[in-house]
Order: C-alpha cells, then structure tokens, then sequence
C-alpha cells in the first residue's frame, strides 16, 4: 500500500512538474508576444528618443515665430527646430539663415517697378522675397528633414533654387551624413546620378521639344555633399532634386532603394 501511494504521490508530482514548465513556455510566449507588440515597441521607442530630446513635451521636428508675408502668392516664414540635443549646431544655421530670409521682402509700393513688365498679384505689395519650405519624413529608424528654398518675384512669380536635407537616427539622435547613408544603402553617388538620369531620360519623351530637359546639368548638380537625400516615412532612401529646363525648372523625387 506504502508503494502504491509513493508512486502515486511520483505520478502526480510528476504531472504537476510538466504543467508547471508548461505554465513556464505558454505564460514566456505570451509574456514575450506583449513585450514584442507594436503599442509596446512604439512606447519602448519613445523611451529611448526622449533620452535624447531637448523638451519631451514637444515634437521631435516643430516650428516656432510663424509669419505670414502674403496669402497669394503663399510666403510664410516660420523657424523650424529640430528637437534633439545634437542639433545644437544645425538649429543655429537654420535659425541664422532664417533671419536672413526674413530681411529680403521688399514691397512693391517702396520700389521701383518696371511699368512695361507684368505685375503678378500687385495687391500682396510683394516685389520680391526669398522663400523657403520645409518637409519633415519620420521613420521607425530616422527623423528627415527636406528644406526646399527658391525666391519670388513680382515680374516672374515664385521659382525653386536649391534644396538641403538633414538625416538624424533614431537611435542615438545624432546627425547621418550623406555618404553614410549611401553606404548603408550600398550605393554611391554615380549609381544615384544614373537613376536620376534614367529617370529624366523616361521623362523627356513625355515632355516633348516645348520643353526640353536639361539631362547633364541636372545631373552634374548633384554631389554627394550637397545632394538632397532623406529617408521617407516608409523607410525608402530618397533624393529630391531640381530638374533644369529650357523653360522653368521644378522639383521631382525618386526612391533609390
């Protein structure tokens, strides 16, 4: 009888031992599934970016000491900060440069017009007035932003100059130069230049002799350092570009990866 219970008391001990790793495998799956899950990913993300950012309570990208110079054309100046603590220098150039641009606005009423030229939207008193607009692209890995200046003028309206990016990670909150990500993406800056003009070639069959594209200087404009390339909010390595023409250049964007 003695026998009978000792192995009936090893049985259950047994039986309870393997519900118990059980319990262990079922309740680590779950355990690591909650931990794994996008709500909580996306708060173990906010984590590690505040550690990182000058002021939790606002955006990593905000603006401040918005303006508006005229409704029509649309010319707003507003400061942009980017919100990370290695940023201090990139804030002071945009901070500076935007000081700069807000200088350049002169009226129509205290110039000197040229009477045989059209006046475009003589009501808004502008003459002339460098311009400058911002796009921010925020990933699971990077903060993008595109900066995107031109100049307008009474005579000839608005036209794009030139455009600047500033990549930071995510991870760390410090800046990504453009060879960097080129080389995180194994690309150099001739296989980008071959993709813009394989891009600018498909384009000049549709545009036609009205309007011819200007293929080499486009391309020969773009160098590593000065190359406008961000990383999109799905992830994608990017180049903004301005296309020369005959007539007036504009802006097109293409994903390199």
């Amino acid at each position: 009888m003695n026998k009978y219970l000792e192995r009936r008391k090893n049985f259950i001990s047994s039986i309870l031992f393997v519900a118990f790793i059980l319990f262990l495998i079922i309740g680590g799956f779950f355990l690591t599934k909650y931990l794994t899950s996008d709500e909580q990913k996306d708060k173990i993300k906010q984590e590690v970016i505040n550690t990182f950012k000058v002021d939790n309570e606002k955006e990593l990208i905000y603006f401040d000491n918005e303006t508006t110079i005229s409704e029509d054309p649309e010319i707003i100046y507003k400061d942009v900060v980017i919100n990370l603590k290695e940023a201090d220098t990139v804030n002071e150039i945009l901070h500076s440069k935007m000081e700069s641009i807000r200088s350049s606005v002169k009226k129509i009423s205290e110039s000197e017009v040229d009477k045989s030229r059209e006046i475009l939207n003589e009501e808004s008193d502008i003459f002339y007035a460098l311009e400058r607009n911002y796009v921010t692209y925020e990933s699971t890995k990077y903060l993008s932003l595109l900066i995107t200046d031109g100049e307008y003028s009474c005579y000839t309206g608005s036209t794009i100059k030139s455009q600047k990016t500033y990549t930071f990670s995510l991870s760390n909150g410090k800046q990504i130069s453009n060879q960097t990500l080129l080389g995180f993406h194994e690309l150099d800056i001739d296989e980008v230049k071959e993709k813009v003009r394989e891009k600018l070639n498909q384009d000049q069959v549709e545009f036609g002799e009205e309007n011819t594209i200007l293929i080499d200087d486009t391309v020969n404009s773009i160098t590593t350092d000065d190359a406008a390339l961000y990383i999109n909010r799905a992830g994608k390595l990017c180049i903004s570009f301005i296309v020369k023409t005959s007539q007036e250049s504009y802006n097109d964007t293409i994903e390199l990866n």
